[in-house]
């Protein structure tokens, strides 16, 4: 498919020689799929609906949480499984009776609106340490880990089980093409959000054969450096095109997931599009049979991965591709977790009426607070941008008096050159003198 792309600094067309990423790559057909559930056009199954807690149902967002949803929620769906989203905007309303399964996906969300009978299940991607401090861990009827590590500390503030069900990748999303050729160059999708990222030090000493090519959120923000070239953010429908066009994928694992080796959807999504991923955790890759991956911890040993021969890393892809495909697809997920969703759906049959009430008011007040931080959140935004317009104007202002009184001194300064001009013996004797001769013409 055509495309235009940038090599270095020359923008072509219809071709794209090894050394080149896309600067616009295309959105995957799937894109309609995913936003169709997104709507809640796959709401219903005969195995029931599951919904899915999560920050947000806009795919546009860029939200890891929504797209492991998504990713799971389709291969559900495609097991009989109807799926749909419950974004945060609504988690003051009542949960709908017809939901079969709640999957929490976010560590903030309080059930206390889900009807008994609907099965709660809890999904701890991330932020382990908080999940496992919730004094309602024991309210969800299944509580899933991304790691063993994880697994552990959770499992000891609850009754329960724990299970290990990591995320895992579309591989009908994220799957090499044959004719599209693939550059030697590597690229990153590590968004900044604000909080500086572990990796965004590394990337300002790291000096590789060619510039690391940086698609970030908020890439204006960003400072720039020899060794890296900053691009907007792409859709998540385009990332598989990008992974495709590149040799190797460089991965920052934030300090609460490292802490557990909970790791990225990134790891599983580039090496399932042929790409290599070079991360900076290399806790919990073994569990998922994938220790093999380079990892780095400075721009010197980044640097080394990166200059890895295209022949020992075209093995290596091709070994641990094999492991993502056979264990870690949203495929192999739903086969994981679907005897688990139908045992704690006939058990959750037997509950009617409402959670406790302590619950159910602490989920409103949590809300509320949620709801007044946001709104003190866009109060404070409002009073930044006009602090920022006083400031400008200040600022213009004080260029307006200074330029105002460069000119006075300007004016003042000529006037007193005048005025002593005027009343030099020179200027007074040629004034006279110019005084005779004017006369005498007139004669």
């Amino acid at each position: 498919m055509p495309f235009a792309v940038e090599t270095l600094g020359v923008v072509q067309n219809d071709t794209m020689p090894t050394h080149a990423i896309p600067t616009d790559p295309a959105h995957s057909p799937l894109e309609a799929e995913y936003t169709a559930i997104a709507a809640g056009a796959c709401s219903e199954g005969p195995r029931g609906t599951v919904r899915f807690a999560v920050s947000t149902d806009d795919v546009a967002a860029g939200k890891g949480d929504l797209f492991v949803a998504l990713g799971l929620a389709r291969a559900l769906h495609a097991d009989g499984w109807g799926v749909a989203l419950w974004p945060i905007e609504r988690w003051a309303e009542e949960v709908p009776a017809d939901t079969a399964v709640l999957v929490s996906m976010i560590e903030s969300f309080v059930p206390g609106l889900v009807p008994a009978g609907t099965a709660l299940v809890a999904w701890v991607r991330n932020w382990t340490a908080q999940w496992a401090s919730l004094p309602y861990l024991d309210e969800f009827d299944s509580v899933w880990t991304s790691s063993g590590i994880a697994r552990d500390a959770v499992a000891e503030h609850r009754s329960g089980p724990v299970e290990v069900v990591p995320i895992a990748v579309d591989a009908d999303l994220f799957s090499p093409l044959e004719d599209v050729p693939r550059s030697d160059r590597a690229v990153t999708t590590v968004n900044f959000w604000g909080v500086r990222r572990r990796v965004q030090d590394v990337l300002q000493a790291v000096r590789p054969s060619e510039p690391i090519v940086w698609f970030a959120a908020n890439a204006e923000h960003v400072e720039s450096s020899p060794g890296v070239e900053l691009r907007p953010m792409v859709s998540y429908f385009a990332l598989p095109e990008v992974y495709r066009a590149a040799a190797f994928v460089v991965d920052d694992v934030i300090a609460p997931a490292a802490e557990f080796g909970t790791l990225n959807s990134r790891l599983f999504e580039s090496l399932a599009s042929g790409a290599l991923p070079v991360t900076d955790c290399a806790l919990g890759l073994d569990e998922l049979g994938l220790s093999d991956v380079p990892v780095y911890d400075d721009a010197a040993s980044l640097e080394r991965a990166l200059a890895m021969p295209e022949a020992e890393r075209t093995t290596l892809v091709d070994r641990l591709r094999t492991v993502v495909s056979a264990r870690h697809t949203y495929a192999a997920r739903a086969s994981q977790v679907g005897p688990v969703l139908d045992a704690v759906v006939a058990s959750a049959r037997g509950r009617s009426g409402a959670r406790a009430p302590m619950l159910r008011w602490a989920t409103l007040l949590r809300e509320e607070l949620r709801a007044t931080a946001a709104e003190r959140d866009v109060h404070r935004s409002g009073v930044e941008a006009i602090n920022e317009r006083l400031i400008a104007s200040e600022s213009a202002a004080a260029g307006f008096d200074a330029a105002r009184r460069a000119a006075e001194t300007e004016r003042d300064d000529i006037a007193r050159r005048y005025d002593g001009l005027t009343h030099s013996f020179e200027y007074r004797t040629l004034h006279k003198a110019t005084q005779v001769a004017r006369r005498a013409l007139r004669r």
